[in-house]
């Protein structure tokens, strides 16, 4: 039977596998405190927290929850109770900021927040901006007064009959049903809210699970719930695979190898630059038994052969997989088989999961490219997105009356049938794996009073593999103080954005380099980026380190320290005055 014919079969949501030992059984597991949510617990708190969800919230089919919160083992609970009662779950960003949030909220037009008790604040006041009711907002975990967790929730709940669980309408299909929305950054604005259904979930963890050995029976889950990998791989496929997942709710190195050791986690799927630590970092990786290692997945962002090489060189004797996708494609396209999990393939993203076609296309004539020359990618297959919510043009933009979805990135099958990756058309900055859109930053840089002009691109980055770096054109009255006014436009970002797009650089410029029709030339800026020119570059370190030490020897977290690079010399420049952020003068 096909992937078609199975997602065609599927029923609504994902099967919950019974377990005779429930203690031990198989479910959600917080890597740091070692709680643990079996299946069976899972089906159940999620039907009973969908029951009051109805009842005391009021929240109908179609109707949108968002969890704005980290990783957690109660962040698939309030997921499954929205599905189960035919409404829409949606996660993003815990470190959007009000302004972003409240894009979210009114894009997806959500009715019930999930928050954390560090971002509570944000969320209600982007719940108040909306119109959302403040007992609307409550916590995945923790404690704040006058507001209500889950747990809470689910201990009040005493006599509460079960609603039904959601039926698809006859006529209907999963497919014709949207049950998560996933924010996609664009490269032409403001993040897409994109469908996806049922059907498209079902998919791909089918085409996942038959290239996935039996092994595979622990997950670890340090990527973001909220992003599509964290969706499929994370949160829905482990229940297909009834393998125990084991939750990192924050992140850092140390924790992520002791979560990895403590329970002999064979695959490590991780982004490109916690690979990259793992080469560059051998103190830290040396504390720990990883001897069980078989093998590193990884996707989200290229990775050099020199890492490869060091990577297999540090772990003999594993291999290496990975994949390629996006978000409307709800992740894979293509990934490596068992068969291809070697180092000497990982160069390539893979090949095609099950019923998935990809047309190689020629940008000029159209037509589709012989093996071996690169075209834009186009894909087609059960698990392609149903498209961009209430956004007909961007959807017509992106998947073709074919049904075809254009990627916007350019690469080339080889004789083996693998798929190798050579440019791209969408100039997306991959922040640790999470897109940003440089239009997004531009638009709001725009509006800031010292700016001419703007442009962004993305710079090499060894722990985020890439960040943000913005090049403008002052206005004429700031152009004779260039270092305050960089600050100032620094300052602008952190205050409207999340943290992963902050701008680690401003390079003052007299231009944007642009194309006769006015569109920016990106690659352009890339050959500047790289360039040794004698424009000024202001730095923001606090986006390269995590802190510095002051003067008293102790660590200061948040440090903003520009750098001026003029001339090929480079000169420390402390913030203006008025700022409260202790500083840390280089010795240069």
């Amino acid at each position: 039977m096909s992937t078609l014919d199975q997602v065609s079969d599927g029923h609504h949501g994902l099967p919950v596998k019974e377990s005779q030992d429930l203690l031990n059984a198989p479910g959600f597991t917080d890597a740091i405190t070692k709680k643990h949510l079996t299946y069976q617990t899972l089906k159940d708190y999620s039907t009973t927290l969908s029951s009051i969800l109805v009842t005391r919230y009021g929240l109908k089919e179609k109707d949108t929850t968002i969890v704005y919160g980290k990783n957690s083992i109660w962040y698939p609970v309030a997921t499954l109770a929205a599905i189960r009662v035919g409404a829409v779950a949606c996660g993003v960003s815990p470190d959007y900021t009000v302004d972003e949030l409240s894009y979210s909220l009114k894009t997806s037009k959500a009715k019930v927040i999930f928050a954390t008790v560090e971002n509570l604040d944000r969320a209600q006041a982007a719940a108040a901006k909306v119109g959302i009711p403040r007992g609307n907002v409550l916590l995945l975990e923790g404690s704040s007064k006058g507001v209500t967790n889950i747990q809470e929730l689910l201990e009040n709940s005493a006599g509460l009959a079960p609603v039904p669980s959601f039926q698809v309408p006859e006529g209907k299909t999963n497919r014709d049903i949207c049950g998560f929305l996933c924010f996609s950054s664009g490269t032409t604005g403001l993040p897409k809210a994109v469908m996806i259904s049922h059907a498209n979930i079902i998919a791909q963890c089918i085409q996942i699970k038959d290239i996935t050995l039996s092994s595979h029976d622990r997950v670890l889950a340090a990527l973001p719930f909220y992003h599509i990998t964290g969706i499929i791989h994370q949160l829905h496929l482990p229940i297909h695979l009834n393998a125990n997942v084991y939750v990192l709710s924050k992140f850092t190195l140390d924790s992520l190898l002791q979560t990895v050791s403590e329970n002999k986690i064979k695959e490590l799927l991780i982004v490109p630059p916690i690979l990259i630590r793992l080469v560059r970092e051998p103190e830290i990786v040396a504390k720990y038994d990883l001897s069980h290692v078989e093998r590193f997945s990884s996707g989200a962002a290229p990775l050099s052969r020199e890492i490869l090489d060091l990577l297999e060189k540090a772990f003999p004797g594993t291999g290496f997989k990975q994949g390629y996708g996006m978000t409307e494609s709800c992740s894979a396209i293509v990934s490596h088989p068992p068969s291809k999990y070697d180092y000497k393939y990982a160069d390539r993203v893979g090949m095609l999961v099950g019923s998935t076609e990809v047309r190689i296309v020629d940008l000029e004539t159209g037509k589709d490219c012989e093996v071996g020359k690169s075209g834009e990618i186009w894909a087609r297959g059960p698990q392609m997105a149903m498209g961009y919510l209430d956004n007909p043009k961007a959807t017509r933009e992106t998947f073709d009356k074919d049904g075809f979805l254009h990627t916007g990135d350019i690469g080339h099958f080889d004789d083996e049938g693998l798929l190798s990756i050579t440019d791209r058309l969408k100039e997306m900055i991959k922040v640790k794996g999470i897109g940003v859109a440089p239009a997004e930053l531009e638009n709001i840089l725009l509006g800031h009073p010292h700016v001419n002009d703007v442009a962004v691109c993305g710079i090499p980055d060894e722990r985020a593999g890439e960040r943000p770096k913005a090049f403008v054109v002052l206005k004429s009255e700031e152009a004779l103080r260039p270092i305050e006014a960089a600050r100032e436009i620094f300052e602008h970002v952190k205050k409207e954005k999340a943290r992963y797009k902050w701008l680690q650089e401003i390079e003052i410029v007299s231009m944007i380099p642009k194309s006769p029709a006015g569109k920016v030339l990106r690659r352009k800026l890339r050959e500047m980026a790289t360039s040794d020119n004698k424009n000024i570059v202001v730095k923001d370190i606090s986006c390269i380190t995590q802190f510095l030490m002051a003067k008293d020897n102790k660590p200061h977290h948040s440090i903003v320290h520009f750098i001026l690079l003029f001339c090929g010399k480079k000169l420390s420049v402390p913030p203006l005055a008025s700022s409260s952020a202790p500083v840390c003068i280089a010795s240069l």
